[in-house]
């Protein structure tokens, strides 16, 4: 994983999205978490970190060891005082708060029942949060595009910042949600798309791994087809130094 966050920023990713699966299904996130606080120490951008925890502790231990941003969830229904604290002590763009719904519900875990994503986002509202990075479970993974009719909705239940996650498979489909869904919409997700290397822009990023670390270009094992190339940014083509100083990362006392 290290590796891969250091191949994301060599082609020019600005932030790093990582999920702890392990956390929604019950199991240990003890590797997880020492994965991501090397993460985020071994590139100049910010990591975001997804993960379920029952006690808002575990997502301050993650941002004194380093990691930039977290997405908070069940904590915000069952101890909204202490996540208000957080946000107070690490500022809105360091702790956001993620919804996985199904149909307009949210599963609160450990037979606690559900909560509605408009009643948990006023929620999140009422104690200082400021972004909501949103999925619904039936867009996770399936390259489908994402519901403009859900998203519309969403983003009209608070003034809050929105992130959609899940189901981007092409920049035609970023195109129509730019056009389509509120302003208040400013950022997606995109995670198997560009390991299948669907967007145009990859096709030279490949070109230029094979030239420059052969090694790694072969252990990528990426599928799908490379699209002909279009105006991008170029990818950065040197490893940064040790002597180099990092860029800094974002300030958090505002919501980038």
């Amino acid at each position: 994983p290290v590796e891969l966050a250091q191949l994301w920023r060599r082609e020019n990713a600005k932030w790093l999205h990582v999920t702890d699966v392990d956390s929604w299904n019950g199991r240990s996130s003890e590797v997880n978490d020492r994965t991501v606080v090397q993460m985020q120490k071994s590139v100049d951008v910010p990591v975001q970190y997804v993960t379920r925890r029952d006690a808002v502790e575990d997502y301050r231990r993650l941002l004194e060891q380093g990691v930039y941003r977290v997405a908070l969830n069940v904590v915000v229904w069952t101890d909204p005082e202490g996540v208000r604290k957080l946000v107070e002590q690490y500022g809105p763009s360091r702790v956001i708060f993620g919804v996985r719904a199904h149909n307009g519900q949210i599963d609160l875990g450990q037979g606690a029942g559900s909560v509605s994503d408009e009643d948990f986002i006023r929620r999140v509202q009422s104690i200082g949060g400021k972004r909501v990075l949103y999925t619904e479970v039936d867009w996770e993974g399936n390259l489908t595009g994402e519901d403009l009719a859900t998203i519309r909705r969403v983003a009209s239940i608070a003034p809050l910042r929105m992130t959609m996650a899940g189901g981007i498979a092409s920049p035609q489909q970023l195109w129509e949600m730019q056009h389509d869904v509120p302003a208040n919409v400013d950022s997606v997700v995109i995670g198997r798309a560009m390991y299948e290397n669907r967007f145009p822009c990859q096709a030279m990023w490949r070109e230029i791994e094979a030239d420059l670390e052969p090694d790694i270009h072969a252990r990528a094992h990426t599928i799908g087809e490379q699209s002909s190339l279009t105006e991008c940014e170029p990818p950065a083509t040197e490893k940064p130094r040790p002597d180099q100083a990092a860029s800094p990362l974002p300030d958090a006392s505002t919501d980038p």
